[in-house]
This record gives structure tokens, sequence and C-alpha cells, in this order.
């Protein structure tokens, strides 16, 4: 005889030696077969909340220390200067006297509320700066603790031989010559570009007196450039002029060689020649 925990109102039955259950529950029902349970009942999982709650709002932040104080609380909440009397014979006698008294209600909640919520800021952090504290110590402590004497006991050999050695710095005879010589690299790279950009300098400041700086000169130049009338030497680009439109065809090879070749080509060359090795020896461009 024994009482099934499935059914603990059904009286008592005969277990018999079938397996079947003998309850008075149909094949359908979950406590047909009787599966044996854990002592201890499991937990119910947490459901599962759609969406996310909104920070909270820091009401006593750092750029504002003084929310604390009880200056900003008679600040947020003014007693009213003037209190005027309420005539007994006004309608609106009552509903004045419970506006008053809500608006006493109200300051009194939010200097008890700063109060309150500014109590449980630090307390709060105080005690989270403890349990860090806390954790911190027993890291250290754990860190820092010896090393078990089982453990000792216990470790396997590690011959002389195989361990890891510090070995010392290798000597290194050539290191001042070669750190003079990286010294000397970098002062001529510096002075590389101090030169070109003295020499960048120079020709900006004489192509300048070409610029175009005032309405007067846009004028003139423009002018020039397209000057009153048809310009004959724009009608094809075999004559060569100032224009950018017409500066004519580019010279074939044959060209060039007879130009060099020429009176003319060959002081252009040497004239050429010149300003460059004057531009040299003066250090800037002519």
């Amino acid at each position: 005889m024994s009482l099934y925990r499935c059914c603990r109102a059904a009286s008592v039955q005969a277990r018999r030696f079938s397996t079947s259950s003998t309850l008075r529950v149909g094949p359908e029902s979950p406590n047909f077969i009787d599966v044996p349970q854990t002592l201890q009942p499991d937990l119910p999982s947490k459901p599962k909340v759609k969406g996310t709650l909104p920070v909270p709002r820091e009401l006593f932040p750092k750029r504002r220390p003084d929310k604390a104080t009880w200056a900003y609380v008679a600040d947020a909440t003014p007693e009213p200067k003037t209190q005027k009397p309420i005539p007994e014979n006004d309608p609106h006698a009552e509903e004045i006297e419970w506006r008053r008294r809500m608006a006493e209600v109200r300051r009194r909640n939010l200097r008890e509320g700063l109060a309150e919520l500014y109590e449980r800021k630090t307390t709060t952090e105080k005690r989270m700066q403890k349990r860090s504290a806390a954790k911190q110590a027993h890291r250290e402590r754990i860190l820092n603790q010896p090393e078990r004497e089982d453990e000792r006991l216990t470790r396997p050999s590690v011959p002389e031989a195989m361990k890891p050695r510090k070995l010392a710095v290798l000597p290194d005879p050539d290191r001042e010559e070669r750190l003079a010589r990286a010294r000397q690299r970098v002062e001529e790279k510096v002075l590389e570009k101090k030169i070109e950009r003295q020499s960048s300098l120079q020709t900006l400041y004489m192509n300048a007196r070409h610029f175009i700086v005032t309405e007067e000169q846009l004028a003139k130049e423009i002018d020039r450039v397209f000057p009153e009338g048809e310009n004959e030497a724009w009608r094809s680009d075999h004559r060569p002029g100032e224009n950018i439109w017409n500066l004519g065809l580019p010279p074939t090879i044959q060209q060039t060689v007879q130009n060099r070749s020429s009176e003319t080509g060959r002081w252009t060359t040497i004239q050429d020649r010149v300003q460059k090795l004057a531009e040299e020896i003066t250090g800037g461009k002519i």
C-alpha cells in the first residue's frame, strides 16, 4: 500500500505488479506516468520584459555642487512674500485655502525629497567605495599570498639548465658612431627642407610682381587680352599669339633641333644657363 504524490486526495490503493498506472487519471494527463521529482522545486524563470528602461537622470551632478545646500533648496521653494487674508464672504475661500495648503505641501515634499535623495546618494556611494576597496584588498591579498606548501612539494622539478635566464645586454661598440651619423643625416634633411622653403618663398616673391591684386590691374589685363574689335590671331591656331587659345602648334623635333643649332637658339640657351648660375650664386630666384 502506498500513497502517490500526484493524487493526494485519492484513497489508498493497492500497488500492483504491472507497470501501468492505476490512478484515476487518463492517459492524456501528465500525471499518468509517475516521474520522480527533485526534492528542491525548480524556481520559475524570470519573464522577459520587452523594451529598455530609460537611464535615470543624475540629480546631483558634479557641475552643480550647490544642489545639496540649503541655499539652493530655499531658492527652489521660496515662501510667498505677501499672503493676503481671505475674506469671509468670498465664494472661493475654500478653493484659495486648498491651493495654499497644496503649495505648502509641494514645498515641503521638495525639501524633504532633496534631502532624502542626497542622503541616499551619499550612502550608496560610500557603500560602493567600501565594497570596491574590499574587493581590491582581497585581490591584492590573493596575488601576493605565498605558494601553498602542498603545491611546492608536489611541483615537478625543473633542471637548472632549462630555466629561463636573464641575459645581459650585448655590448655595442659602434653605438656612438651610428648615433652620430644618424644625427648628421637628420640635420642634413632639416637643412635641405629649410633651403627648399626659402627658394619657394623667393620664387613666390619674384612671381608676385605679375599678380593681379586690384580692379585696375584686372581691367587692364582684360583690355590687353580681349581688345576691342576682332583679334585676327584667334581665327586659326597656326599663328602664335599671347592668348592661351592661339599659342600655335606644338614645335616638332626638327624645329627644336634647328632652333638649338641656330644662333638665336644658342643665345637663348646661354642666357638660361647664365640665369640659373646667377640664381645659384645669389641663392634666390631672379
